[in-house]
């Protein structure tokens, strides 16, 4: 699952978060990140809550992680290294030790299994990360986005895999009401996503190698010639970037069980990516990272051999470098970040309160109406959840209960932990202080230098006043 940014951890001290339901610690040993249950083996105590620090063993470089409660200390691996209170703190550490879980690190997200059994499994899953965003990353790191959400990851999925929501939760932000009109998608069959995926990879702004290929398991289209009339993000043009004609394509995928990718190709021919990885924490609550790379922002990786060099080619090259390194270096920062956190404000109230309006209605998504071709991918996407849950079950694992409550929304009685959640203000739910601010390196940032020079102009204004008033007399 695509845990966190890496930029938002602290590298110095545990980092407390929490997956399926499942308390956990991210940590940084020195060399990698590490996850583990946010339990001490002693007495259950949150390692969350503890240190990181250079070990006295000198044949390890590593870092160890250490209980605030009684001192126990922890490798990298889960093992205990250490009781203080035992009269031989090495040899009683022994028979203790902390489930510990594979982490990935890719497209500067920590990636974790959550589960110790299959754990050898988690080497032979390739992470879904778009030949563009592998490249898009290395050069805007400052553009990735994160969001604590205020409702669960059933909803937050079935949101953003429906396109057609667009023109109407997101008026005069991304699309127009009058943008609104019927999606004739098509499913696509294996070959089909083969061919999507072999145009992503061939990209001159790519570097993908098959190896790299991770095909969705449910994959739509709006085909050449209705695209430019039926996309939202085509109709409306924002900024002039996505105008589209007879040519333009547009693809909406699932990738189970966290990412959800829109491929865009406008007239242009620069094609551009909306690319969300969700992760569900616990019942009515979840985290989303966005990214939003476009080819046209991006270093061109090989030469185009469809193009004849011309005497303009270096001015255009000026052009590019120009527009990535001083405009979109700016603009991928805080500006990126501002809209993104006007696109998630757009649903955060109605979205919430659905969740509550199922629970106290006693209603799920099979009351749905869904009479239209916009709604093909939100009801794949339920049906496959079932699935999930069912075979998550069968499992007999003690935790799946938890596991599926997190991810679902419903309780194995049937009941909704939404309606045990405190009901929130809007001012509660709109809060990006809370959700996004305060653990984004980017707006943290830019918030300091506002607060320093609000202090600055506060403390300069009678200075000023006074010097003005004494010049007048």
């Amino acid at each position: 699952w695509p845990v966190a940014l890496v930029n938002t951890l602290d590298e110095h001290s545990p980092n407390a978060e929490r997956v399926l339901n499942k308390d956990l610690v991210l940590w940084f040993d020195g060399i990698d990140w590490r996850c583990m249950d946010d339990m001490c083996a002693h007495r259950f105590a949150p390692l969350s809550e503890g240190r990181v620090f250079q070990s006295n063993d000198d044949t390890n470089s590593r870092r160890c992680l250490s209980c605030s409660y009684h001192g126990w200390e922890f490798d990298s691996q889960g093992s205990c290294t250490k009781v203080p209170q035992a009269l031989d703190p090495t040899k009683a550490a022994k028979s203790a030790r902390v489930a510990s879980y594979p982490v990935q690190i890719g497209a500067g997200i920590v990636w974790v299994w959550p589960d110790e059994s299959s754990s050898p499994f988690a080497e032979t899953v390739p992470l879904p990360i778009s030949p563009m965003l592998q490249q898009w990353e290395k050069e805007y790191p400052q553009s990735a986005y994160q969001r604590e959400i205020p409702y669960g990851y059933e909803l937050l999925a079935e949101n953003v895999i429906d396109m057609s929501h667009l023109p109407f939760s997101h008026h005069e932000v991304l699309s127009s009401r009058d943008n609104g009109v019927h999606l004739p998608f098509k499913m696509l069959s294996l070959d089909e996503k083969e061919q999507v995926w072999e145009k992503e990879r061939s990209s001159i702004y790519s570097n993908a190698t098959e190896s790299d290929k991770v095909l969705p398991a449910y994959q739509v289209e709006i085909k050449q010639g209705k695209a430019q009339f039926s996309d939202p993000i085509f109709t409306y043009n924002l900024m002039g970037t996505h105008e589209a004609d007879e040519n333009s394509t547009s693809h909406l995928g699932f990738y189970p069980p966290s990412h959800i990718r829109y491929h865009r190709t406008p007239k242009s021919g620069l094609s551009s990516n909306t690319e969300l990885f969700v992760c569900p924490q616990s019942a009515g609550k979840c985290r989303v990272i966005i990214f939003n790379p476009f080819e046209g922002g991006m270093k061109k990786l090989r030469v185009d051999a469809t193009k004849s060099k011309n005497r303009f080619e270096f001015l255009s090259k000026i052009g590019q470098y120009l527009l990535r390194k001083v405009i979109l270096k700016k603009y991928m920062g805080v500006e990126n970040h501002l809209l993104t956190s006007s696109v998630f404000d757009g649903d955060n109230i109605f979205l919430a309160l659905q969740g509550e309006r199922l629970a106290k209605n006693i209603l799920d998504y099979t009351d749905y109406m869904v009479p239209s071709s916009a709604d093909t991918l939100s009801k794949i996407f339920r049906k496959w959840l079932d699935l999930a849950a069912e075979a998550t079950r069968r499992t007999g694992c003690k935790e799946a209960d938890n596991i599926v409550e997190s991810a679902v929304g419903v309780s194995l009685d049937g009941s909704s932990p939404y309606t045990a959640l405190p009901q929130q203000s809007g001012r509660e739910l709109l809060d990006r202080y809370n959700s996004h601010t305060k653990s984004c390196p980017v707006c943290s940032q830019a918030l300091s230098k506002l607060e320093t020079r609000k202090n600055i102009l506060t403390l300069a204004l009678p200075t000023f006043f006074s010097a003005t008033g004494a010049s007048l007399i």
